[in-house]
């Protein structure tokens, strides 16, 4: 960042640059602070509602759907394992965002900001994560679409309050998600499951682990937000 308390002998030009240089510099370290964090974004296709996530950490990396949770984010395995959804802010000024993914891609996407915190980015709506604010569910049951590639199963899901859960498949159909191998599985499945801010981690009873990125839903109903989906209480 350019020292503006020495600018006495410069013309009008000079000075105007600099303070003009001053101002992108300071936008672009002050949002980025700002924004620092995990934020929920949702856009509507039509009727239909698309939920994704993104992680900003403090040296300009954007990480879309982190694979591997986001307490702590594990981003030496982001960028090893999902590389093509890590990014680097090359560039933020006039409500732009410059960003190079990990498979080269460079892209420059329209973002928004509202009392200096991310608002919109890429045409979508974006809040802070809301973290849960305990360690287990209260003995809730939960239904919802679980999605694995392009395939979609109804799931009736259990989170019981000593941090076991168990889980139950009903058929499928097609569609498009984020959950890993864990939750593609058929038939019924337990295990235990532990919840740290907005990162639940089940561990099946095979062994697997599936780790999800959530939140509580946000509109005063008991429902939650699990990766791509939302789980309505029954």
């Amino acid at each position: 960042m350019k020292n503006l308390s020495n600018l006495s002998g410069l013309d009008g030009c000079s000075v105007k640059k600099y303070f003009v240089l001053f101002i992108i510099s300071f936008t672009l370290s002050f949002t980025s602070q700002a924004q620092t964090g995990l934020f929920m974004r949702t856009q509507y296709w039509g009727n239909q509602l698309e939920i994704s996530w993104l992680f900003f950490t403090n040296d300009k990396k954007v990480i879309r759907n982190p694979k591997f949770g986001a307490d702590p984010l594990n981003i030496q395995k982001e960028m090893s394992q999902n590389s093509n959804n890590v990014a680097t802010i090359t560039q933020l000024s006039g409500g732009k965002m410059s960003l190079t993914w990990g498979d080269g891609r460079k892209q420059t996407i329209n973002v928004e900001f509202k009392n200096g915190v991310l608002s919109a980015f890429d045409g979508g709506l974006c809040s802070k994560a809301t973290p849960f604010a305990f360690k287990f569910f209260q003995d809730k049951k939960y239904s919802g679409l679980a999605s694995y590639g392009n395939v979609t199963r109804s799931v009736t899901m259990f989170l019981g309050k000593d941090g076991k859960f168990s889980t139950e498949r009903l058929g499928s159909v097609s569609g498009s998600g984020n959950f890993s191998g864990a939750a593609a599985a058929t038939g019924t499945d337990s295990g235990t499951y532990s919840i740290k801010g907005n990162t639940i981690i089940f561990k099946y009873n095979n062994g697997t682990e599936w780790i999800a990125v959530a939140q509580p839903y946000d509109l005063g109903k008991q429902d939650i937000i699990i990766n791509d989906q939302r789980f309505k209480v029954e």
